[in-house]
């Protein structure tokens, strides 16, 4: 048994592989179908507080659970927030994407601390810019599960096409979700940000892609590729230890990926529905959580059948998460 799941969560817990239920996922907090609060994503800054995307909006949380809106995105009704990260200078950065070209929805946006919203980057309208992750210079690089590639954003917002490989693109002919083709989706860098891992959500793939010396991107390989276990994969974050979790959005799944690539289903149904988005906190006291947006967007939207339960919840880890 590997030391992710030898140590996972609490000395008490005896964790299969392929455990069908987790009694450790708890529930932070419900939120309302009704009235188009599905959560998306998740990012923390350096004091604990939590910040989610929903609908067009940034939705955030304080330690002590109050919720109030950070940010209101200037994009038309319909158009989707997705991932958000804050850069050293405590600047939010936020996606919106939608699956149409028109009107355009295809940007980043940055969101001063006094929540003032501007415009980053506008990318092309045809791609749906989804999930965000800061190098140590201060770039920011864009996942685009439509165009199948990942943007490269210098610190000022001039866009680059860093990757574009048919690993990243969608199925086209199959679209796990149903609702269009979806390639490339979570980001994240690995400790020492020499690569950049990936998921492939119609696919069911984990890509790893080396960061060259003069930050271009080098060869890229299949780190996993899991179609039954990872078909879905949507929201990723890495522990300090080199574990990689998986929200699998299309399975209603958490999945760990140990350092020897071995796949673990930690949990499945229950309190996920539709996970997309996952979140180590930062703080000392808040480093062993693992946060989870349940997007609820199968449900939402008549892909599954049943009432949409969207919502926070946590998982605490043996390791800390990689700091954002």
């Amino acid at each position: 048994m590997s030391r992710l799941v030898a140590g996972l969560v609490t000395l008490t817990l005896s964790l299969t592989p392929l455990a069908a239920s987790a009694n450790w996922l708890t529930k932070m907090k419900d939120f309302d179908p009704t009235l188009g609060e599905l959560p998306e994503s998740i990012t923390t800054d350096q004091h604990g507080n939590l910040y989610l995307t929903m609908r067009n909006t940034v939705q955030k949380l304080t330690p002590s659970g109050v919720r109030s809106t950070y940010a209101t995105l200037p994009v038309p009704p319909g158009v989707l927030a997705a991932g958000l990260k804050f850069n050293e200078d405590g600047e939010l950065f936020v996606a919106t994407g939608s699956l149409s070209p028109v009107p355009p929805a295809a940007y980043v946006w940055r969101v001063a601390g006094d929540g003032e919203v501007s415009v980053h980057a506008a990318l092309d309208p045809e791609g749906f810019p989804n999930d965000l992750a800061f190098d140590d210079e201060d770039n920011l690089y864009v996942t685009d599960p439509l165009l199948g590639q990942i943007w490269k954003l210098d610190p000022d917002g001039e866009p680059s096409v860093w990757i574009d490989h048919p690993a990243l693109d969608g199925d086209e002919d199959e679209p796990f979700l149903g609702l269009s083709h979806f390639g490339v989706d979570g980001i994240a860098f690995d400790k020492h940000h020499k690569r950049l891992y990936v998921g492939n959500l119609d696919y069911g793939t984990i890509l790893r892609i080396k960061v060259q010396e003069d930050g271009s991107a080098g060869p890229l390989e299949f780190w996993v590729d899991d179609f039954e276990h990872l078909a879905g994969a949507d929201g990723i974050a890495f522990d300090a230890f080199g574990n990689l979790f998986v929200a699998v959005n299309g399975q209603d799944r958490l999945v760990a990926i140990d350092p020897w690539r071995n796949v673990y289903v930690l949990a499945e149904g229950g309190l996920l529905d539709a996970p997309s988005g996952l979140c180590f906190g930062v703080t000392p006291w808040t480093r062993h959580n693992l946060y989870v947006t349940n997007f609820a967007i199968t449900r939402a939207y008549g892909i599954k059948d049943g009432v949409p339960q969207p919502s926070l919840a946590k998982v605490t880890t043996l390791f800390p998460g990689l700091p954002l």
